[in-house]
């Protein structure tokens, strides 16, 4: 997804730098960051682009399978103790719950249900299929856009759950027309 975002603002390919990559756009006014590390160590990546790039005060998007919600959603929201997601999990120990960061949720499921362990790694880490690839390309990538833009253009957010549900009304609405 990171990928389909950075073409849709014609910001060219990552530049590897260590354990991250990083793009930005003319203005520097957006900034893509991919760790190169594993997902358990993410926060290695973040130290580091942290320390080099020095984006205090900077409003920070960390885009994460979501695999909580349905395929096909997008979700804002703010770090919480109890994440499952391991990335975001070891994220939270550095100080990044601190700044003016958000989680950008990209719905991947449904979980399996009374999944075991082995079963979620095995379902995480699987391949979509067809049907889900063409939803990913023609419906998810826009409603990502939409929410970036939105997010983008906001004066700054207060509540993720009203923006959340304004982003679902302004969606449907758009859709109608």
């Amino acid at each position: 997804m990171l990928n389909l975002l950075m073409k849709n603002y014609n910001i060219k390919q990552l530049t590897k730098k260590s354990v991250y990559s990083i793009s930005k756009n003319q203005d520097e006014s957006l900034i893509f960051v991919k760790s190169n590390s594993y997902m358990n160590e993410s926060v290695k990546s973040w130290q580091k682009f942290e320390k080099d790039e020095r984006v205090k005060g900077s409003l920070i998007l960390i885009l994460y399978d979501d695999f909580e919600s349905n395929l096909g959603t997008v979700k804002l929201s703010k770090f919480k103790k109890n994440e499952s997601h391991n990335g975001i999990k070891n994220l939270i120990a550095s100080e990044l719950k601190d700044l003016n960061c958000y989680k950008l949720g990209i719905g991947i499921g449904p979980k399996p249900s009374n999944a075991t362990r082995e079963t979620m790694a095995s379902w995480v880490l699987s391949s979509f299929n067809l049907d889900q690839i063409k939803s990913i390309h023609e419906d998810v990538l826009e409603l990502l856009i939409f929410y970036v833009q939105n997010i983008v253009e906001s004066e700054g957010i207060t509540d993720t759950n009203k923006f959340n549900a304004r982003m679902t009304k302004l969606w449907i609405s758009r859709n109608e027309n």
